[in-house]
């Protein structure tokens, strides 16, 4: 079953500052940098490694990563749309010595990545326009519902030669789907925030260019995704 739909999310009272569409540049830096919670981004590296404490299931699904990295040797990875860090915090605790490369698109954010990973190379990479970064694998950690398929085809066209860990956000189910339209019905100020797809519409995206490893990473699913031409 191949559906691809928009999805919304309720942001409350920080509506007022993030808009009516989330997946904009200007939106996420208001949203990691002007509000507090599960969204916003750390302002000091000891801040950020009490957040990555807090949050153990990251750290199960960072290790998760880090078994597959490691079976492969694999010395560098880049990681992409990184937000507030807390994987990458992780991913750095456990493998010491990889090079980590860490990327967004919102320019506010990566200033604070750059203070708060001074081991990494952190850089702004807007994944519509620019080339993969220079790593062994390129990983795609919860940035799915960013883009539309078409958008989509088109990062993959441009990675077709590079190894793609993708972490999905979610794997939508008939009964997610039903729950997303219900939820527009019931409530009028909702944030759009990007798409929701059902596994048969992940698996198209990269059809032509990859072949697919469905895996899961904890609590998440996703796939490892090896160029056609290898």
């Amino acid at each position: 079953m191949r559906i691809t739909v928009r999805h919304h999310f309720d942001f409350g009272v920080d509506r007022q500052i993030v808009g009516d569409d989330l997946v904009r540049a200007e939106a996420w830096d208001a949203l990691r940098t002007r509000t507090e919670g599960a969204f916003s981004v750390a302002v000091s590296r000891d801040e950020l490694e009490r957040t990555a404490d807090g949050r153990p299931e990251i750290g199960d699904r960072a290790r998760a990563i880090e078994r597959w990295l490691a079976q492969r040797d694999a010395d560098s990875l880049a990681s992409y749309g990184v937000g507030g860090g807390v994987l990458e915090a992780w991913l750095l605790r456990l493998r010491v010595g990889r090079r980590l490369s860490m990327t967004d698109y919102a320019p506010q954010t990566v200033e604070r990545l750059q203070m708060l990973f001074p081991e990494a190379e952190v850089a702004q990479h807007d994944l519509l326009t620019d080339a993969p970064l220079d790593a062994q694998v390129q990983l795609f950690h919860r940035i799915d519902t960013e883009f539309t398929d078409e958008e989509w085809r088109g990062v993959l066209r441009r990675f077709a030669g590079e190894t793609i860990l993708v972490v999905a956000t979610e794997i939508a189910t008939t009964k997610r789907l039903v729950q997303e339209l219900m939820l527009r019905t019931r409530n009028r100020h909702l944030t759009r925030a990007g798409w929701l797809r059902t596994r048969g519409s992940f698996e198209a995206l990269w059809r032509d260019t990859h072949v697919a490893e469905p895996l899961t990473f904890h609590d998440l699913d996703g796939w490892a995704l090896t160029p056609r031409g290898a």
